[in-house]
């Protein structure tokens, strides 16, 4: 268990890294010619943590490592430099259980222009709070109700979606189609009707004793992968292709994951029940065995070994 009184003091305000500096919050800024602020030009990544551990800190390395490359940025920082400044970054806040968030510009540009050339070194922040809530129990206990997109998912030939990139204008333009429709969340299909992901969510689904999940126009999520896992070792059979909206309606289980809501069952598809509009057995489990994994530091790294005791 973590000893909390062996933390860190906790500042008064809210660090944040930002370009080589660890600076409180009223202080953190960057330029306003900044790539990232102009044009979404960049990418980000984030974690989860619980009692000090940080939840698959290198996968996700990795990945934001990997858009770095596909965007071509002109990345200072070494996967080993990055790391360490995320650790430190949740060490400076003191925080137990926390949410990281890092997100890696182009760097500023002498003009208002669109000219990458011109940019500088990449501009990297790294944000780190407290736990933060994206589906609420109320949703969770009666099942997030989730609406099918009019706007399509951008083609994989146009925006690779395995890069998360910094332009989410489809994420959040989604996000509100669905609320103003009165639904909690929402789900795209790509331009053949195929089911693809939910804005900040991969979906997956559970018929019998299989699980599915859409392999195409998606961000390969983490805590996705984490499902599948999951599902490998209770002997379930997991096929990841591609479905259309018949096969989420008539599933037993659907769920949404992603970094932040952990495990959420799905109640309704544009006013289909699923299953029994409950949460079912199987994404129950997956739930509290997520959870477990976070809160006894499965595939976690401790910020604070000095404060955690077997």
């Amino acid at each position: 268990m973590l000893d909390i009184a062996k933390l860190p003091q906790a500042p008064a305000e809210r660090i944040i890294y930002v370009n080589g500096e660890y600076r409180l919050q009223s202080d953190a800024n960057i330029s306003v010619l900044d790539h990232g602020l102009m044009y979404g030009d960049g990418c980000f990544d984030a974690w989860t943590g619980r009692n000090g551990f940080i939840f698959e800190l290198d996968p996700h390395l990795d990945r934001i490592y990997r858009s770095i490359f596909s965007l071509r940025l002109k990345m200072h920082l070494k996967k080993e430099e990055l790391r360490a400044i995320i650790i430190e970054t949740v060490r400076r806040n003191a925080l137990k259980d926390f949410y990281i968030k890092v997100l890696v510009t182009r760097g500023a540009s002498p003009e208002p222009v669109i000219d990458p050339r011109k940019c500088g070194e990449c501009s990297v922040i790294v944000f780190v709070r407290p736990v933060q809530t994206e589906v609420s129990e109320e949703q969770k206990q009666r099942g997030v109700r989730v609406k099918v997109l009019g706007e399509k998912r951008i083609d994989h030939d146009t925006v690779e979606p395995k890069i998360k990139s910094l332009n989410y204008l489809h994420i959040v333009m989604g996000k509100l189609e669905a609320w103003a429709a009165g639904y909690d969340e929402a789900v795209f299909m790509d331009v053949r009707g195929f089911i693809c992901e939910c804005p900040g969510f991969n979906i997956l689904a559970v018929s019998g004793n299989k699980l599915y999940t859409p392999s195409h126009d998606i961000l390969q999520g983490i805590t996705r992968n984490s499902m599948i896992s999951m599902a490998k070792e209770r002997g379930m059979e997991v096929e990841q292709g591609f479905y259309t909206l018949y096969d989420f309606i008539n599933a037993d289980e659907v769920m949404i994951t992603n970094t932040v809501a952990g495990v959420a069952p799905v109640g309704e598809i544009d006013g289909y029940v699923i299953g029994t509009g409950k949460q079912g057995p199987v994404t129950a489990c997956f739930a509290r065995t997520y959870e477990e994994w976070l809160q006894n530091g499965t595939r976690g790294t401790q910020c604070f070994p000095e404060a955690w005791e077997e």
